[in-house]
């Protein structure tokens, strides 16, 4: 049973690989900053509105969870390809749930309180 031997990479490929993989953890340490801004936004928003945020948000932040994942898979050499800006903006893996965009978490009645359950 032969095995082969592994590949051999290049050693100007390594050091261009290097500053990218230091150029893609500056970025991705960005990212989290943006996306902890958006989580706190959200937050902030359900508690003073009562309602999730609009679908637009949470879209935005699925595609900014989307491209971590890719930047953590170039970082880790799970891709071989860099992430944006190098190529397309990745689209999401997942769409965002639609639990929040249930008609009865948006209706209420006059007082504020929550229709009572279907019977």
């Amino acid at each position: 049973m032969a095995t082969e031997a592994p590949a051999t990479i290049d050693r100007s490929a390594t050091g261009i690989r290097i500053l990218l993989t230091i150029l893609f953890a500056v970025i991705m340490r960005l990212v989290e900053a943006l996306l902890a801004v958006v989580v706190l936004f959200e937050l902030g928003f359900t508690l003073v509105t009562q309602q999730p945020p609009s679908l637009k948000l949470r879209r935005f932040a699925n595609e900014v969870v989307t491209y971590l994942y890719r930047v953590t898979r170039y970082l880790t050499y799970n891709d071989a390809e860099p992430p944006f800006p190098f190529t397309d903006f990745p689209g999401a893996l997942e769409p965002p749930t639609d639990a929040y965009d249930a008609p009865a978490l948006t209706a209420r009645d006059d007082d504020g309180a929550p229709p009572p359950p279907a019977a």
